[in-house]
């Protein structure tokens, strides 16, 4: 009977153990695991919807004790991810990776974990994985599917009409995407050749020279397996605006006066002709319609010019061909100003006037100096040739009498003596 008892106690012991064991134990990191993923490879045309699966196996007590995030790859980057789990406040991991752009096109479905396009692009073509990344533990991730795009067959960018300068060298694009790759070719309206000097190379129109009878409509047309696309274009031809008489200045009128400032130009189609004043564009609202006419041939007249009229005016020359803007100062000319002006002229002429006259009496000085230093040197060549006898005096100038000679050295010391009284009255003048 005793023995019974302790085979019973044992056995109750034993079972209490097993079934607190069981409880007790941890859970295993095999319990999680992602059992359908994305497709190994997918095709699908664009602007098309597509989903992409991501079936996984999570015990409910990984929801309850730790941070569980599902999360989609595509090209090894971070594309979505969303918490399933509680929410770690010590790790960040989730955080590490930079997501790539926002796009309200792509979803990722947390009841069944599935990403998801509303329409797909070109530009979703790639490789994707789907992954549960549970904290502290090696994330569980899928096989890796490969989307592939058919992309639609369309112009990028869509070819728009041009203006073409008269003479110039100018190209038009007509570039095409799709998948195959599409060939593209141009056509001129009616099915008509292309002009001289126009050429077509891989899609791009080559005006070599420029002339009025390639104006007109061209058709760039791109086609493959997918089909054919077609955009019509119009070409115009332009002569640029050119000014034929521009603003020049700067322009000096009196108050009160009249101002004519000039604005021609040339240009096909006819260029417009605006004025502006320091930059701000003539209006009802800033302009005295009475005071400031515009002629018909782009002329700006200013009357009745005032103070403050003075300032920088602008003409500015414009066309679908293109803009050319000139300007010229205009200067107003008031009564106190005038007066200044005339001060200010006196007081030039007479500082001219005062140089002109120091310039005059300096060369009288130079010249007086000069003539004395020229008397001296004529004066000790008369001493130096004058005979000390009268036997030499005879031998060399035979008809030259001693009263002669006395009378030639006394007319060479009276002119001396003036040379010197004239230099030292320039001297007293300077």
């Amino acid at each position: 009977m005793e023995l019974n008892g302790r085979r019973l106690l044992n056995c109750g012991l034993g079972f209490f153990c097993l079934i607190l064991c069981c409880y007790a134990a941890p859970l295993s990191f095999e319990d999680v695991s992602i059992s359908y993923g994305p497709q190994p490879t997918t095709t699908i045309k664009e602007q098309s919807a597509l989903q992409l699966p991501c079936s996984y196996q999570l015990p409910d007590e990984y929801l309850q004790d730790k941070s569980v995030i599902l999360r989609w790859r595509k090209d090894n980057k971070t594309l979505r991810q969303t918490e399933l789990g509680r929410m770690s406040g010590t790790t960040s991991e989730p955080q590490l990776e930079s997501m790539l752009r926002e796009d309200s096109r792509v979803v990722l479905n947390k009841n069944d974990g599935s990403l998801q396009f509303a329409s797909v692009l070109a530009s979703d073509a790639g490789q994707y994985q789907c992954q549960l990344v549970i904290e502290g533990q090696v994330a569980a991730s899928s096989n890796n599917g490969v989307v592939s795009i058919i992309e639609q067959l369309k112009f990028m960018p869509q070819p728009t009409s041009k203006n073409l300068e008269l003479g110039s060298l100018s190209k038009v694009h007509c570039k095409a995407q799709g998948t195959p790759l599409p060939q593209v070719q141009w056509m001129r309206e009616n099915n008509l050749p292309l002009p001289v000097n126009v050429t077509d190379q891989n899609g791009t129109l080559i005006f070599a020279q420029v002339s009025n009878d390639q104006r007109g409509q061209y058709t760039c047309m791109a086609s493959n397996s997918q089909g054919q696309i077609s955009a019509t274009v119009s070409i115009n031809v332009v002569v640029a605006p050119k000014f034929s008489v521009p603003p020049e200045g700067p322009i000096e009128v009196a108050e009160s006066g009249t101002a004519v400032i000039h604005c021609q130009a040339i240009g096909e189609p006819k260029p417009t002709i605006q004025w502006d004043r320091d930059l701000t564009y003539f209006n009802e609202n800033n302009t005295d319609a009475e005071r400031f006419l515009i002629m018909e041939n782009g002329t700006l007249e200013i009357r009745d010019v005032r103070p403050e009229d003075e300032g920088r005016y602008g003409c500015t020359i414009g066309s679908s061909a293109g803009l050319k803007r000139e300007d010229v100062l205009l200067v107003v000319k008031t009564s106190k100003s005038a007066s200044n002006s005339i001060i200010t002229r006196i007081i030039i002429v007479i500082i001219c006037l005062a140089f002109l006259y120091f310039v005059l009496v300096l060369g009288l000085k130079v010249w007086y100096r000069y003539r004395r230093h020229l008397g001296k040197v004529q004066l000790e060549d008369g001493h130096a040739h004058a005979p000390t006898d009268g036997q030499e005096h005879a031998e060399h100038e035979p008809c030259l009498t001693e009263a002669n000679s006395s009378k030639n050295l006394k007319s060479k010391l009276r002119e001396s003596t003036i040379l010197e009284q004239e230099s030292q009255v320039a001297d007293d003048i300077v």
